[in-house]
């Protein structure tokens, strides 16, 4: 398309929009394959190992969300915690490998490492808790049976103090934050 200049009377030329000499794209519409309908640059689709990256996030916030909330649950339950913990762990595992090939190096770094940290946090305290099962089942069934804030108080108590000497008897040391004798 040419039009006229007005500083002289030579046509003026457009330069191409999208480096090709003749204007016309690879599809033969003459707007370039990477244009729209209305002339704006279309946003590049993801590859395969960026989509990767998305599915394995998703399903590792998925597993540390279901970790988290199943900790919170009584037992047997709570070992539930630990088996989502351990996939969350090794989803993270393949979300730092997708990343990587994906080169967005840097937010797989942060996710894989942080789902990491977080999925192995929950899997260490599903796993204390199984070594603790008898004291805790019995603190359950004590929370359970307490109406006043006072039974509660004491159900506390007793957990800590066997917990306390649980972790004596296995350490030979005091449990850290307990109150020495």
């Amino acid at each position: 398309m040419s039009t006229p200049s007005p500083v002289d009377d030579k046509p003026r030329i457009d330069p191409p929009r999208d480096g090709d000499a003749h204007g016309s794209g690879s599809d033969g519409s003459g707007r370039g394959a990477d244009k729209g309908p209305n002339g704006d640059k279309e946003p590049d689709k993801p590859t395969g190992p960026q989509r990767a990256v998305v599915k394995y996030g998703l399903a590792l916030t998925v597993l540390l969300a279901g970790s988290i909330l199943c900790s919170m649950l009584s037992l047997p339950l709570v070992m539930v915690s630990g088996v989502l913990a351990l996939a969350a762990m090794v989803c993270a595992v393949l979300c730092l490998i997708a990343g990587i090939r994906a080169k967005q190096v840097p937010q797989a770094i942060v996710t894989g490492i942080i789902g990491f940290l977080v999925g192995g946090y929950v899997l260490v305290s599903a796993v204390s808790t199984a070594f603790i099962w008898d004291i805790r089942a019995e603190y359950e069934e004590c929370m359970g049976d307490a109406i006043t804030e006072q039974a509660t108080a004491v159900c506390q108590n007793d957990y800590n103090t066997q917990v306390g000497d649980w972790f004596e008897r296995l350490t030979g040391q005091p449990m850290p934050g307990s109150q020495a004798d």
